[in-house]
């Protein structure tokens, strides 16, 4: 590639062009450290962590991987001018009951999900994916949904004290408060998909 790069560039513009090489094999390698002998030992550092982090990549995400790439995902669909999709504006009531019974799930646990008070994070992938799946959405619109503030709710009865900011609960503690059992807990809790 090299192309357009300047014999006095800098060791960050050869590092970033070597760096997106198509073919960082021992003639890109070659091409590089004759043309800036000064960055050889920055070079050839550079190839041997390309070569290495190749060999890794063979092996599955870990969880902390995909939330990385989940986060950046994110990011950058919230970008300025970016839209929210927002896969529980449409949902009805009938849709809402649907869903509770294909989950097996009181429609407590539903609105809570509607009313965003879910810590993203806390919810496995598998029940993400089927949840998504069910409300016609992407487990990415459906994650950047949860990880909005809680809707305020309002109510119809008057209040004693002023309102305050709903906290988020883990899926866990939502799903114990709706008094599900410990076996349909755990299977709910369940990462594998």
């Amino acid at each position: 590639m090299m192309t357009g790069l300047s014999p006095q560039a800098s060791l960050e513009e050869v590092l970033e062009s070597f760096s997106i090489e198509h073919d960082v094999g021992t003639a890109t390698l070659q091409k590089y450290l004759t043309a800036y002998p000064a960055f050889s030992n920055e070079i050839i550092d550079l190839s041997r962590e390309m070569a290495r982090t190749l060999a890794e990549d063979e092996e599955p995400l870990s969880e902390y991987d995909r939330r990385l790439i989940s986060s950046a995902v994110t990011r950058i669909q919230n970008a300025p001018g970016k839209t929210m999709i927002d896969p529980f504006a449409d949902l009805s009531a009938q849709k809402m009951r649907d869903i509770s019974k294909a989950l097996n799930l009181p429609r407590q646990v539903v609105m809570a999900f509607r009313e965003r008070t879910v810590a993203a994070e806390s919810i496995p992938q598998r029940f993400l994916s089927r949840f998504a799946e069910l409300l016609q959405s992407s487990v990415q619109q459906l994650t950047t949904s949860l990880e909005q503030p809680p809707m305020a709710v309002a109510g119809s009865y008057k209040s004693d004290g002023k309102p305050r900011n709903v906290q988020k609960i883990t899926f866990e503690q939502l799903l114990r408060d709706a008094d599900l059992s410990e076996q349909d807990i755990a299977t709910l809790m369940e990462e594998d998909i």
